[in-house]
């Protein structure tokens, strides 16, 4: 579902990606793990069509990220580590204006912001303007604002940031009912055990290049540790 061949990406000197190749099947939760800088980010940027690589070739389905990125944007929900609503709106307003650029009727944009309120429990503050909304329900507005069009693939930076641990588990778990249904979700994550627990496969980078993949039970064989915390500290050191 979502292809990296030899993608390489540089900010001036920084090199953030450096050849990088990988595959997502349909119907995986795949995860991405390293260090603060990387190269995670900028790896889902490009498949989210914000960052166009330097070289190489990523593609969403059977459409390439830089010669048709409509037809991506179509395909995917994408949350940033940080994401950004309209203050003034409140959640409500915002998912529908949502639901608006993805030409969704009416009914469906009704039945869409009921079925996210349920699933993340939002209930009043749906009609509260976002600037006054605490960083865990702004986070499940920026998710729902993903998840609203059933996109085949779902890419997640860091989505568990700011919800509290009842909510981050019942996230993970509709995660993995959403890829077992036959989509593609890819997440980064600095918790080794949120990767542990969900991701049918992982990849480490490091210093932009791809150090580790397979499954988490691979990675840690690789390694000997029992566990996804020390096969990540002893590959790549404790920089």
């Amino acid at each position: 579902m979502l292809v990296a061949r030899e993608i390489s990406k540089s900010y001036g000197e920084i090199v953030a990606l450096d050849h990088v190749t990988l595959e997502l099947h349909k119907g995986e939760v795949f995860g991405l793990l390293g260090s603060n800088g990387a190269g995670k980010t900028t790896l889902m940027k490009i498949f989210a069509t914000l960052l166009r690589p330097d070289s190489g070739v990523a593609i969403v389905g059977d459409a390439d990220v830089v010669r048709e990125p409509l037809r991506v944007r179509k395909m995917i929900g994408f949350v940033p580590e940080n994401p950004s609503l309209y203050d003034k709106l409140t959640g409500r307003e915002f998912l529908t204006m949502i639901a608006r650029l993805r030409n969704m009727k009416q009914a469906d944009v009704d039945r869409g912001i009921s079925e996210m309120s349920d699933l993340f429990h939002m209930g009043k503050e749906l009609e509260r303007e976002s600037d006054g909304l605490s960083r865990g329900m702004k986070q499940k507005l920026a998710l729902s604002s993903a998840l609203f069009h059933r996109p085949p693939a779902l890419i997640l930076d860091e989505p568990t940031n700011g919800l509290d641990p009842r909510f981050a588990k019942m996230l993970k778990e509709w995660l993995r009912e959403y890829a077992h249904a036959g989509n593609t979700v890819l997440l980064s994550t600095h918790v080794t055990q949120v990767a542990e627990a969900i991701c049918d496969r992982i990849a480490i980078i490091h210093d932009g290049g791809l150090v580790a993949l397979g499954s988490v039970g691979e990675v840690c064989a690789r390694t000997g540790a029992s566990n996804l915390e020390d096969a990540f500290t002893a590959i790549v050191g404790d920089s």
